[in-house]
Formats: structure tokens, sequence, C-alpha cells
């Protein structure tokens, strides 16, 4: 079995957030079972490939916008892996991008419905070799109608991976021309554009063989309007296509000194370190409450998290924060470092994660919505106990009372009464600690996850013939 995973960014080389980790992680799970799988991105400036080995392997000419294009295919593999990666490079189309989200000389949906042009275009001079073609995000959103259009009898079979709905990779509708699908030829494209715009992430709900989003429960939300919005409509009439799996994290990437024999002296000495290195008070009996992540007012319940610090101090709690994003909210976040035994970190700083994870109790995650979601499974390895809303993938790997808290409510209220709960839960230290050892027990490993991936590849690959 031959798999072509289609993406933005693969991590380590390109890397924006979890969508690269994603796709760095899942195809060398597949490896390990069988399962031949390939990854294509753009070759951005910003790629980090001072580590690996790039060749150059051979030129294809993608026609786009009126003209045909040079596009370089280089190729190089992922680490500990003989997992292929092939970077596009074009300096018309990919010379910018790979380090957030951005918008320079072109729109990200013309530079990636040029790519999926590419991907298309790739596939053709390779002879058709594979048997799926993997697209993920609104980014691929077009590959599966192109591949349609190109070689509609001996086309490979496509899954299309929703791993977040609301971004949807809204763009002008002349794309649709300028990638080289005729008006008409596709009514639900035409549909989609006749109010003026393209939705990237609607084509490729539409126009694949199947459907897969990145947990079993978020599958079920993105039915409902209130989770998936206008597209809710057109995945109802898709049910029967759509599944979900849950995601899985790369153990190797996420370092620590204490194993689930000697967590208790391992996290107590993470404690002391950073509460001396972020000027917390020095107490093992203070539990330390973290949130680790992007600073989204819309996503993440960042103005939740801020209207229960004060309340955690009082209690006699300490807070740390570290994450970027929204300007306005970073500037009221860093107010909060006033109240003694908070710290606050606006900065995206990996080892400093890694610190927090280890010295944390209680790990906030209470999102209005979550895909997937990869903090609770990275806290459960360094033995930190997340407290989350019942939703998406935060539903699907935490068991309440178990291996964290779950509470229902998007409120204030809500998170304050889970967070009495976990001081409660500190204080009685045999349940404390029962619960640390469910949790650094846990098994969120992609080996775990590729499983159900290789699974539905083999029933697309069935429907398909």
């Amino acid at each position: 079995m031959k798999i072509l995973i289609a993406a933005s960014e693969v991590s380590p080389i390109v890397k924006i957030g979890g969508l690269g980790d994603f796709i760095g992680s899942l195809p060398k799970a597949l490896e390990k079972i069988g399962v031949n799988a390939d990854v294509i991105v753009p070759f951005f400036p910003t790629a980090r490939t001072e580590d690996f080995t790039v060749y150059k392997s051979h030129d294809i000419f993608v026609p786009f916008g009126g003209g045909v294009h040079t596009v370089e295919v280089h190729k190089t593999v992922l680490p500990n892996s003989a997992v292929d990666v092939i970077l596009l490079k074009n300096h018309d189309y990919f010379n910018s991008g790979g380090v957030g989200f951005f918008e320079k000389n072109l729109s990200e949906t013309e530079m990636y419905a040029f790519f999926d042009r590419c991907v298309v275009e790739f596939i053709k001079s390779g002879f058709n070799t594979y048997d799926v073609v993997h697209c993920n995000d609104w980014h691929t959103g077009l590959v599966t109608h192109l591949l349609q259009d190109e070689i509609p009898d001996s086309r490979p079979a496509t899954l299309f991976t929703i791993h977040n709905i609301m971004y949807q990779g809204l763009g002008n509708s002349e794309t649709v021309k300028r990638v080289g699908i005729v008006p008409g030829s596709h009514p639900l494209i035409d549909w989609d554009v006749a109010d003026g715009d393209l939705n990237m992430i609607q084509q490729g709900i539409a126009s694949s063989d199947f459907i897969n989003a990145v947990s079993p429960s978020y599958a079920e939300e993105i039915l409902t309007e209130e989770y998936g919005g206008s597209l809710s409509d057109i995945l109802l009439a898709r049910r029967s296509r759509l599944s979900g799996i849950l995601n899985g994290i790369d153990y190797s990437m996420f370092p620590r000194s204490f194993d689930n024999k000697n967590w208790e002296e391992g996290k107590n000495n993470a404690k002391k370190y950073i509460q001396k290195s972020l000027g917390l008070k020095d107490s093992i009996d203070s539990p330390i409450f973290s949130y680790i992540g992007r600073v989204d007012s819309n996503q993440k319940g960042i103005s939740l998290i801020y209207d229960v610090v004060e309340e955690i101090v009082r209690s006699g709690g300490q807070f740390i924060f570290l994450g970027k994003g929204e300007s306005n909210w970073e500037q009221k976040l860093k107010n909060l470092q006033k109240i003694n035994n908070v710290s606050v970190n606006i900065s995206f700083d990996i080892q400093l994660a890694n610190n927090i994870y280890s010295a944390s109790n209680y790990l906030l995650i209470p999102s209005k919505y979550e895909p997937c979601g990869l903090i609770q499974m990275i806290a459960n390895w360094y033995g930190t106990l997340p407290i989350a809303r019942k939703t998406g993938g935060l539903k699907d790997s935490i068991k309440d009372g178990n291996n964290g808290i779950l509470f229902d409510n998007y409120s204030v209220d809500a998170l304050q009464d889970a967070i009495y709960k976990a001081l409660l839960i500190y204080k009685d230290k045999d349940k404390y600690r029962k619960m640390v050892d469910s949790a650094m027990n846990m098994d969120f490993s992609w080996d775990k996850s590729a499983v159900p991936y290789k699974e539905l590849y083999e029933r697309i690959i069935e429907s398909r013939n």
C-alpha cells in the first residue's frame, strides 16, 4: 500500500502548528506497520533543512493562471525513518511562509491552489503509483477535484482530514479558473463561488472519497451547526463517509527526567526549579496550575483563564502562563504578573514548555472547541493532570477522575468549580497519586493511532475499486 500525504507543513522541516506534528509523526508510525507513506509539502525559504540531506530529483511543469511554471522537486527523509519527504520549490509562489499565518505578495488561497495543482502534476509525473492521496485541511482542498478532472478513471482513492473546520481558506472565486477548473464542470464549485468567494475546505469535504476528523467526538460535533457552521449540512449528507481517529503524539519529542516509577521526586525537583527560575514562592504544598498554548480568545478559553487566576492564588495555588497570539490579550495577560505567585510568559519556548509540564500539577484547557488537542496527552506524559472542557478530543482522551478533570459548560463558574475539585484532590494525597499514576500509564503514541489509519486506507481503496 502506497500513500501520498499532502499538507502545508511537516515537522521538523516546516512547522507552524499541530498540523506539522501530525504530518511529521503519522507516516513514521505507518511505516512500522507496513504502509509506504510519502509526504509532500511546499519548500518554503524558511524550511529548516540544515540537518537534512536534500537533493533535487527533477522538474515538473505546472499550468496555472494562464501560464506554465517550473517547479523543482526536492527530496529528503524524515528523521529516524525511511519516509520520503517531497519538497516543491517555486520562487514565484512559495517565496514566503512556513513560520505562521501570513499574507504577502500572494494570498494564501492562491498560493495553496497552486500547491494543489503542483501535487496533481507530481502524481501524474510519477505515473500515478499511489493507492491513496491523503489531503489535510483547507490547504489541499482542490487536489481531489483536480485528480477527478485530470485522471478520473485511474486516479488514486482520496481521503480528506479535517484538523480544524474553523480555518476554511476563503479566497477569490477567480482562483478556480487559475487552477484550471472549467466553470460549469463542477456543480458544487459553481454553487460555492456564486457568492463571490471560494471555500477551500468545503471543496475538500465535498469531493474526497472519504473524510475524517482528528477525534471521534469532533467528527460528531461538526455535524451540528454549533461546531460545523455552514458546512454541517454538507457533512451530514456525507455522514456515511465520515469518521474520526484520535491523534497521537511522538513521545521522543518530549524529554523528561523521571518516569512512572519515580515521578513524585522528579516532579518535586522540577517544581523547585521552575519556582526559582520564574520567581514563584518555593513551596511544594502549593499546586501549580498552568496554561501552555496559543493566545486565541475564540477557541482556547483565554478569557475564562484570565478570570480565575486570582482565585487560584487566593486558594493557595500558583499559576504559570506560556503562549503567544492575539496582541490585545497578550497585553491583558501581562497585567496578571502583578499578582504574587503568577508568572506570565508571552513567548514560544519549547524548553520552557517542557519545564512547565514537568513542574505543574494541573494544566488548564477550557477550550470552546478542540478538534483533538495534544497538550492533554503531553501533560499526562509528564504526570500533569489536565482540567479540560468536555469537548472534541479532550472528551475522547480524558476520563474524569482518572487521568484528569472534565467540566461541561463553557463558563467561568464551571472552570472555577473544576479548579476547586482539583484543589481538594491535591490535598488528598492518595487520590492525587492514583490519578497521576493513571495519567502516566496512558498510551497516546502514534503506534496506537496509526492502526485505524491503515484500516481506513484499506477501506477507501476497497471502496474505490
